[in-house]
């Protein structure tokens, strides 16, 4: 290190001592670690710096620890931007329409009540820290029907009317799942449909029951994603660029997703041809009827 940032140096050059300096280790085959170095002089009897005494302290959990709990913070924020938004949009719509009701108010009030329930229940869930902390996504399940998921999700998407959802499947299918977090799934896959394919006005959404599995599935006829990209789109933090423009978000929507599937026992992918459009996928067991 240049001594102008070397602990034992500044300290036998100040002859004030260094607490914690945090330094980040790069091996060249292994994962990187970071130790903190403590630096204080040390003097003869007539106060002369003759000496400096030096302790290091491997401080990687700490470190990783801090980074958990920005990510903690980023997927909080992340997971309530759907249903605030919904919430948002349902209560403009009623405010313009207040001096005047119409036949939409109803329908906008129990959209508003739905978008409120869902962040309370993730509000509820963020509270649980321990879990939380420990990486655990508690589950709230129940028997549902699959078309009813379809027809109470997106809503913000459809009330914008710049696209159409087409949904189509087994009416008949029900699956046993965290109804909620599904539905945070099934959303996220529809925004990014409409973000990363803003030219495709129809979102298709098929739902089928193969076995004991049901499967999902949204397709839009966008630009595609190159195949070397697919690989990485679940990763955390990762983020899709098109011809150099990088969109805003914080690359977390599709891992959230990922995570939510996997602790469903599900599965999850993306089937994609550059210049034709993706199809992102996910499965789920049915469980007992």
């Amino acid at each position: 290190m240049p001594d102008d940032e070397h602990p034992m140096a500044i300290t036998l050059s100040t002859g004030k001592p260094v607490y914690d300096y945090e330094i980040a280790i790069q091996p060249d085959n292994g994962e990187r670690f970071y130790i903190s170095v403590n630096a204080a002089p040390i003097r003869d009897e007539e106060g002369v710096i003759i000496a400096g005494i030096g302790t290091f302290m491997d401080v990687t959990n700490r470190r990783k620890a801090i980074q958990q709990k920005d990510e903690f913070i980023s997927v909080a924020s992340h997971e309530l931007r759907t249903p605030i938004t919904s919430l948002k949009a349902s209560l403009q719509l009623l405010d313009r329409m207040k001096d005047n009701p119409t036949k939409a108010m109803p329908h906008l009030i129990e959209q508003s009540n739905k978008s409120l329930n869902k962040v309370s229940v993730l509000v509820a869930d963020l509270l649980n820290a321990t879990k939380l902390t420990e990486g655990q996504i508690s589950l709230n399940k129940s028997r549902f029907f699959a078309k009813d998921l379809i027809s109470e999700c997106c809503h913000h998407i459809r009330f914008e009317g710049k696209y159409e959802i087409i949904a189509s499947g087994d009416d008949l299918l029900t699956i046993e799942a965290d109804k909620d977090k599904i539905d945070q799934v099934l959303d996220n896959l529809v925004n990014n449909a409409a973000k990363y394919a803003p030219a495709s006005k129809q979102i298709f959404i098929n739902y089928t029951g193969e076995g004991d599995i049901a499967k999902f599935s949204v397709t839009d006829h966008g630009p595609g994603i190159p195949a070397h990209k697919l690989p990485h789109l679940f990763d955390r933090y990762y983020r899709v660029d098109s011809g150099g423009h990088q969109y805003s978000g914080l690359g977390l929507g599709l891992y959230i997703c990922s995570e939510i599937i996997k602790r469903h026992g599900g599965t999850i992918g993306v089937e994609s041809n550059h210049g034709k459009g993706s199809t992102f996928w996910f499965t789920l067991p049915i469980g007992q009827p």
